[in-house]
């Protein structure tokens, strides 16, 4: 049995090895002349506007299908929709259905603050490939929220 599982993770190793993938984030500050830089997130503040960027990469000789990559939207914060990309996204307010931004209940949409996922339908991204997906959300607070 334990010659079966060393043998299973190391298999699961090789396979996972081969396929990329990093979530970084960064702050998005605009000076006065409104160019925008990006520097890695230590920290973050009511009105911060932050950006995720989730990159991956196949490695293998194979092309990979259906990929559904999410990027999670942190509570206490507001997704920010015409700086998702790439476009096509899908929204989720449970984190277990998903739909195209925006969700509508009884004809109003959702508020930006209450969406919790973003996720893509990658139907194949070929050996030597690689995606970034990116999203921004404000820190709630400090300005009413």
């Amino acid at each position: 049995m334990k010659r079966l599982l060393v043998l299973f993770l190391v298999l699961v190793t090789t396979i996972f090895a081969e396929v990329k993938t990093e979530l970084k984030s960064y702050k998005v500050l605009v000076d006065k002349e409104g160019v925008e830089t990006k520097v890695e997130a230590q920290s973050a503040a009511p009105g911060d506007i932050i950006e995720y960027n989730f990159f991956i990469a196949n490695e293998t000789e194979e092309a990979l299908e259906r990929l559904n990559p999410g990027i999670p939207v942190p509570v206490g914060t507001t997704l920010i929709p015409k700086e998702t990309n790439p476009e096509g996204y899908l929204v989720s307010i449970n984190q277990r259905d998903f739909y195209p931004y925006p969700i509508l209940e009884e004809g109003v949409p959702v508020n930006d603050s209450e969406y919790r996922l973003v996720s893509w339908n990658i139907e194949k991204l070929e050996p030597g490939k690689s995606l970034n997906l990116d999203i921004q959300v404000k820190v709630n607070g400090g300005d009413g929220q």
